[in-house]
Order: C-alpha cells, then sequence, then structure tokens
C-alpha cells in the first residue's frame, strides 16, 4: 500500500515544497528578512533615489544566490521574503522586487542538478556541463534584459510601478 502512494506521488518535491513554504513564513514572520534588508539597503545609503540600481543589485544577488541554491523553491523561498523587505526598506514596491528576483532566478539553469530535465538531458550526453552554463550565462543576459526593457515597464502600464505610492 505505502509503495503504491510513494510510486504515485513525488514526495521529494513535496518535502522540498513545503519546505520551502516554511522557511519563508520564518523568514517573514519573524523579522529576519526585514532585518537583512535593512542591513543590505543600509549599507547603500546613496541608492535611495536611484531605484533602477537597487533592481540590478536585486538581480546581481538573486542570480549569485540562484548559482548557489539548486532548487527553485528553496531559492524562492529565501529571495523572495528579502527581495520585498529591500524594497520596503528602499522605498520601491515590495511587488515589484519580488517578480524581479523571481524572473532573475527562474529564467535560469547554470548546471545539471538545477533540474530534473536538464539532469536527464545532461546524463544521456546531449549537452556538458560546460554548455549548460554558457547557455545559462547567456539566459542570464537575456532574463536582465527582459526585466529592465520590459517587464518593469509593463509593471508600470498595469498599475505596479517600481517606485512606492
Amino acid at each position: 500500500m505505502w509503495a503504491d502512494l510513494e510510486r504515485g506521488v513525488g514526495w521529494s518535491n513535496f518535502f522540498v515544497i513545503a519546505a520551502s513554504i516554511s522557511l519563508a513564513h520564518v523568514l517573514g514572520t519573524s523579522g529576519a528578512a526585514a532585518w537583512l534588508a535593512r542591513l543590505l539597503v543600509g549599507g547603500l545609503p546613496a541608492l535611495g533615489d536611484r531605484p533602477l540600481t537597487i533592481v540590478v543589485l536585486l538581480m546581481l544577488g538573486a542570480t549569485r544566490l540562484r548559482a548557489l541554491v539548486p532548487n527553485i523553491s528553496g531559492f524562492l523561498a529565501l529571495a523572495l521574503p528579502i527581495a520585498m523587505s529591500v524594497g520596503r526598506e528602499a522605498g520601491l514596491n515590495p511587488l515589484v522586487c519580488a517578480l524581479v528576483v523571481m524572473m532573475t532566478g527562474d529564467a535560469v539553469i547554470y548546471y545539471p542538478a538545477q533540474s530534473s530535465s536538464a539532469l536527464v538531458i545532461y546524463e544521456r550526453g546531449h549537452v556538458s556541463a560546460g554548455e549548460m552554463l554558457r547557455f545559462g550565462l547567456w539566459m542570464t543576459l537575456v532574463g536582465w534584459a527582459a526585466i529592465l526593457l520590459v517587464a518593469l515597464p509593463w509593471w508600470t502600464l498595469v498599475g505596479e510601478p517600481l517606485t512606492a505610492r
């Protein structure tokens, strides 16, 4: 009976997502995300009047974190509460900051362990780890351009500008 249930449900994904949601909840409710945001924004006082610079720094930070955290759910659980807190501390729209970080991390795969489908393709020898990394770096640049040139103007048009109301 348990073997049937185990075969029919992706339990590892379920537990990773549940743990990620719990981590995001704790980061938000404990004040850890806000504390880290104050620490990050407090170290950059000259950027308060440059919202695009803060967006670029969020993209750089999200890119580094995504390279370190192979699981997208874990990445999002860590990055989203912090990005929203950084947005609040910097006087920016927290939703837009979260969307920037989400798009930055979700647009790329840098190595096979970051995706089960990429791992299957890698194991079959269709692509090398180097090819995957090169493609991930190109996709990072494409994602950044899409955020800056398409997403930010679009979000403003639909009522979610970068600067807080």
